[in-house]
């Protein structure tokens, strides 16, 4: 099985994949972009993709909500996993060598506490964690480093100088895995759905007593402006219920009063790794 991940190998969209999949064989497929991402699922380049959607510190990551619904892709499982910043360097490197660090801006920042006993040391953004991890085996000098997955470490020889430097431990990424077509699923607590609601002083609260009188947990809210039509919103929600059937009766419900109902995908809710 094909699976697309955003960055390159190492990444740690990778090592989520490797996760979720556990001992069924995968290859992975590389993407730039989230876009590139979203294409090969749904062109049939892959057969499953794999995609960040929100962190515990950054936030929401609206722009892959958007891509998924507008790519037609579904929602078949989610993944969410704690994030692990390592620093690494190629042999004979250490915490005394070391003059510049790589990474993506928000590992950087995840990471700066365990710097500040190192005020030598400069910190150097990059478009990548697993890319800064390749470019800095790829240089050879033990006067550079990188932060990142401990993955990519193995993946390109480097030695880990520290470990889970990130301030926060408290450090989640959720990921879904996504697909070109509806998948079958034994059983599903979770969805997510996005409506567009009319714009009127009821809509939201008719939307609430819906959930409400089916006994369905709105568990996050996301809203997303429309390219065109001023300051009306597209809502993304995950919604959490005990029985399917739950959600079958919301989204015909719900149909009758929304202006557009896309549900995006159904599956069960992750445990954190």
């Amino acid at each position: 099985m094909k699976i697309a991940i955003q960055g390159i190998r190492g990444a740690f969209h990778e090592e989520a994949a490797r996760m979720h999949f556990g001992s069924e064989p995968i290859e992975i497929l590389p993407c730039l972009t989230f876009s590139e991402l979203a294409l090969a699922v749904s062109s049939g380049v892959a057969d499953k993709g794999i995609m960040a959607i929100e962190n515990t510190i950054s936030g929401t990551i609206q722009s892959n909500l958007e891509l998924i619904r507008e790519q037609g892709l579904w929602i078949s499982d989610e993944v969410v996993m704690r994030i692990r910043q390592n620093l690494g360097s190629v042999p004979g490197a250490s915490l005394q060598t070391i003059r510049k660090v790589y990474s993506h801006y928000m590992a950087l920042n995840q990471c700066r506490p365990f710097f500040e006993n190192y005020p030598d040391v400069e910190l150097i953004v990059s478009e990548d964690t697993a890319l800064s991890i390749k470019d800095v085996a790829l240089a050879g000098s033990v006067e550079l480093a990188a932060i990142g997955s401990a993955l990519a470490m193995e993946q390109y020889g480097l030695v880990v100088l520290g470990e889970a430097i990130e301030a926060s431990k408290q450090n989640y990424t959720r990921f879904v895995i996504v697909s070109a077509q509806k998948q079958p699923v034994a059983v599903c607590n979770k969805a997510t759905v996005a409506v567009v609601l009319p714009q009127q002083a009821e809509a939201f609260p008719q939307l609430v007593s819906l959930l409400q009188a089916r006994h369905i947990q709105l568990s996050k809210i996301e809203s997303a402006t429309i390219p065109g039509v001023p300051w009306q919103y597209r809502y993304y929600l995950d919604l959490r219920f005990e029985q399917e059937e739950q959600l079958d009766e919301l989204l015909q419900a719900l149909s009758a009063h929304a202006e557009s109902l896309t549900l995006m995908g159904k599956y069960t809710t992750a445990n954190s790794q």
